[in-house]
């Protein structure tokens, strides 16, 4: 498909490539050649743009026809090629003065064929059930942009780095419920960072997730908890104890004093955060499902979370084309990927094989099935309990893996199975 544009706007285009490095450099992600109506000029954007990837500057005219030389056809004259970019350099200089308005053409364009060239391509993905695939083709025709972001120069953004790190969301620190981890963390972990906890079935994974979403909403940040096990109600009903400390078995008779406590909170805390809480049948959600329930949060109820916990890793789906150990190993990988694009922290757990109950210490050697999955993580520990700790409510955390602080030391704590308030 080709631009539907006059053929004043298209030479335009094509002026502005060869003259303007920094044009070229916003459209190059957006422009096929096949998109240039005639075939002079698809020869012509070709020229540029393979001459820019190769020496990194914008070819003279002299080179863009001697480039034509070898690639036209015999039945073609170099003396209509040479006349085409005469004309394309003596386009109304009025036309190309605003180089937005073309980019913005450019743009809009590039978005609308790639959408259609996502929908057929979709087409024979559909019949062959490459589901997965079909929303990789999407993503990258709504991803098309002119934005251009080259990283940064290490050496010479050193104050503007700086900046960012001290005043943006980037620089954003999350606490953990204790207070020596956050110490040995500076302060917490950061947005587009994945943690995990790590334990054996039945030792608290999801009470230590329940007790950071809280941690988290006190400290002002939005929470999406989601649950792969238990329904809303049920998770929710934990929250109403570790919010207000009453016992579990005694909420069902203090919904009042509940509500009545939930009140103080929230005018007592300076900017508490919100929390949501969703259910996923087990082993029914992927990537590409939490994506989109990210979306609909969005734009249903303007909701975006600075925190996303996820109850647990294995109970999500996988590519069964895959061993458990590599799709766990890829789940945790994509949920990573999903921090970095949506510019949050990610919270999840993780089960320990059978030697984890058999150990005093569980240490990535126990892991179930895939040592990968903790690769990706920027802070790992595990939850270590004896029968004799679980009976006077104390557990040992050992922090087996810390991108940004120290690593291999064992915290304290304490478990009111009561109230399923996790304290050090």
């Amino acid at each position: 498909m080709s631009y539907q544009f006059q053929d004043s706007i298209q030479r335009g285009i094509l002026y502005l490539s060869m003259a303007e490095e920094d044009f070229l450099v916003q459209i190059l992600p957006m422009v096929k050649a096949e998109y240039f109506e005639f075939p002079t000029h698809q020869k012509f954007f070709g020229i540029v743009k393979d001459h820019y990837l190769q020496y990194h500057t914008l070819p003279s005219n002299d080179q863009v026809l001697e480039e034509a030389k070898v690639l036209k056809s015999p039945s073609e004259l170099l003396s209509d090629y040479r006349s085409e970019l005469d004309e394309i350099n003596n386009v109304d200089v009025k036309s190309i003065t605003n180089e937005e308005y073309y980019l913005n053409l450019v743009e809009e364009f590039a978005k609308e064929q790639a959408l259609k060239d996502a929908l057929l391509n979709s087409l024979e993905l559909l019949k062959a059930k490459k589901y997965a695939d079909i929303e990789g083709e999407f993503r990258a025709a709504l991803s098309i942009s002119r934005d251009v972001d080259l990283g940064i120069d290490y050496f010479a953004d050193i104050e503007s780095r700086w900046d960012r790190l001290n005043n943006s969301k980037l620089n954003t620190q999350f606490r953990t419920p204790f207070g020596s981890i956050n110490e040995q963390l500076e302060g917490g972990l950061c947005t587009r960072e994945l943690a995990m906890v790590v334990a054996p079935p039945g030792v608290g994974k999801s009470l230590f997730l329940a007790n950071q979403a809280v941690r988290s909403v006190l400290d002002g940040k939005n929470v999406l908890y989601i649950s792969l096990e238990m329904s809303e109600d049920r998770v929710a009903q934990r929250f109403d104890s570790i919010f207000t400390r009453i016992r579990q078995k005694e909420l069902s008779k203090k919904v009042g004093t509940l509500r009545e406590r939930l009140d103080e909170i929230n005018e007592s805390v300076d900017c508490r955060g919100a929390l949501r809480i969703k259910q996923f049948p087990t082993k029914r959600l992927n990537i590409a499902g939490l994506r989109a329930f990210l979306n609909q949060e969005r734009n249903y109820n303007n909701f975006e979370p600075d925190v996303l916990i996820i109850d647990y890793l294995e109970l999500m789906t996988t590519d069964s084309t895959l061993a458990e150990y590599q799709a766990q190993e890829r789940t945790a990988q994509e949920l990573r990927g999903l921090a970095v694009e949506n510019n949050i922290l990610i919270w999840t757990a993780t089960q320990t094989n059978r030697e984890g109950r058999k150990v005093n210490i569980i240490t990535d050697a126990e892991l179930a099935d895939s040592y990968g999955k903790i690769r990706v993580c920027d802070l790992v520990f595990s939850i270590n309990q004896t029968e004799e700790e679980f009976d006077d409510g104390k557990a040992r955390l050992y922090v087996m893996k810390s991108r940004n602080g120290r690593a291999r030391f064992i915290v304290n704590v304490k478990i009111n199975y009561s109230t399923l308030v996790i304290s050090q």
